[in-house]
């Protein structure tokens, strides 16, 4: 697996985390904690989102890999600015009770180093080691039970010796009821 592909499922964990929050009665806080074990929390606490059809907006901001053959660097410059857009369903029960592993597709070798989510707000930065590589991500942003943006900044390897640095903002919102349309 590519170590942006690597940094794309992990922050889409983060931002999937961002956007099980809702509720300002509560806070999470953690510190060197897995994925898991955040998740945990967030599905433990008053934090609950409105179940539905969730449309999102992902859009590559930043993509810096020194030494990226010609063609790719092509093919990376004319996704850099497009807005790329996808829908979820977030069933009442996901939305009531998050498991683990809902947080953790593509997360399993992360580590959070810190996560605070309080106040209609998120920041956080995570650890991801695989295959030698280590990536290292903060994510910033705001949130309710209806809407969630993301300010997610990459910094790591795509492999040993090759640094690569990138950065993506994610708009999430509920639209209404889900309709059968969702991605999987």
């Amino acid at each position: 697996m590519t170590m942006l592909r690597r940094a794309a499922l992990a922050a889409a964990a983060i931002l999937t985390v961002g956007s099980l929050a809702a509720c300002k009665k509560d806070t999470v806080v953690a510190k060197n904690e897995s994925v898991e074990s955040v998740a945990k929390k967030v599905a433990a606490s008053d934090i609950k989102p409105q179940p539905g059809r969730w449309e999102s907006n992902m859009k590559l901001e930043k993509f810096d890999l020194p030494g990226l053959p010609p063609q790719a660097k092509a093919a990376m410059d004319k996704r850099m600015g497009v807005t790329q857009t996808f829908a979820s369903c977030l069933t009442p029960e996901e939305a009531s009770k998050p498991e683990g592993s809902f947080f953790q597709k593509g997360a399993e070798n992360c580590k959070y180093d810190h996560f605070v989510m309080a106040d209609g707000k998120l920041d956080a930065a995570m650890t991801c080691n695989e295959h030698n590589t280590q990536m290292k991500m903060a994510m910033a942003g705001t949130y309710s039970e209806t809407e969630y943006n993301m300010h997610v900044k990459s910094q790591g390897e795509a492999q040993p010796g090759m640094p690569m640095t990138m950065e993506m903002t994610v708009a999430s919102h509920r639209v209404g009821d889900c309709n059968g349309t969702e991605e999987k």
